[in-house]
């Protein structure tokens, strides 16, 4: 029997909680863009409410609007106050617990994207500091209470979301004056190896296009530059590149009326059943299929009654 599948997007309001999960499913640029929007929330704590431990796929980046709390995070305690914010990167598994006396709110917001580990640099995170103070923290709130307001599932609002992103990561950058604003020329190379890297990806005519030769043509061994790449971008040259044009498959199986095989030879591929079968591997179903769906608002009046179908 087929399996159904049901995109959807998950709304939840209810009095101390708000949340907006699942926005891959609307997202009409793929993630070799700058920075994507994946989630966002709000939420009143109630005392001692813990989260975790918890291992995040995306950026969640924390804004403390009042209150306090504590973050563990890589065998450290960090205590977090009103006006701080503390960020998760990919991959690292984090527990955080609100106070008992005075739990914080807290705002959040979950995204991806080629430039999202570089922002954070300039926004003051590093490994060693994942906990700022945000002189600016007004601001900040002011932002994200604006993106709450974007409910319906539109484009205009599309846009309008991935605005209140930028404008939330710039208010951040310009509140950040302390040194960690700089990034070391090391990690400055290695960034522009692997935007030269992603470069030739994207633009490749040939699906299948090799490691080495993209090594080759940037100057650097082919071991080296999967490192960086892997380190930078969370997955392999070659899984990045499949996921890039399966996604992009996706934005144009739902954006325009072109055949499949249209579709399929403007990513590269000289056999439409080749391109069907990766398109099944990545989505779960077939292009005709994922075309035919219809991504849905899934309203819940209570915190936990709508569970994403992406891990967070």
């Amino acid at each position: 029997m087929k399996k159904e599948v049901k995109p959807n997007v998950g709304l939840t309001e209810a009095e101390h909680f708000q949340a907006m999960e699942n926005l891959q499913e609307i997202q009409r640029l793929p993630s070799v863009s700058p920075i994507n929007l994946n989630y966002f929330g709000s939420e009143q704590c109630t005392p001692g409410y813990t989260f975790g431990p918890y291992v995040r796929t995306s950026y969640v980046l924390h804004l403390i609007r009042s209150g306090h709390g504590r973050l563990t995070v890589r065998g450290k305690v960090y205590t977090i106050q009103a006006g701080q914010a503390f960020l998760i990167c990919p991959g690292e598994k984090t527990v955080y617990q609100a106070d008992q006396k005075d739990p914080w709110h807290y705002m959040w917001v979950g995204f991806h994207g080629l430039l999202a580990k570089e922002m954070m640099q300039w926004a003051g995170f590093s490994p060693e500091q994942p906990v700022i103070t945000c002189p600016n923290i007004a601001r900040l709130t002011d932002i994200m209470d604006h993106l709450l307001q974007t409910k319906e599932l539109s484009f205009e609002n599309d846009i309008r979301r991935t605005g209140y992103l930028y404008l939330l990561i710039a208010a951040l950058i310009s509140g950040n004056t302390g040194p960690e604003k700089r990034i070391s020329e090391d990690q400055d190379t290695e960034n522009q190896y692997v935007k030269a890297a992603v470069n030739l990806l994207i633009n490749s005519p040939d699906p299948h296009i090799k490691v080495s030769d993209i090594a080759d043509t940037i100057g650097i061994s082919r071991g080296y530059l999967t490192s960086i790449f892997k380190k930078q971008m969370g997955v392999s040259p070659q899984e990045f590149q499949m996921n890039f044009r399966m996604e992009r498959a996706g934005n144009l199986l739902r954006s325009t009326d072109n055949p499949v095989g249209t579709i399929a030879a403007e990513l590269g591929y000289t056999d439409t059943m080749s391109f069907s079968k990766s398109f099944r591997r990545h989505f779960g179903v077939s292009p005709t299929e994922y075309r035919e769906q219809k991504v849905v608002l899934v309203t819940g009046g209570e915190k936990g009654s709508y569970t994403s179908e992406h891990p967070l």
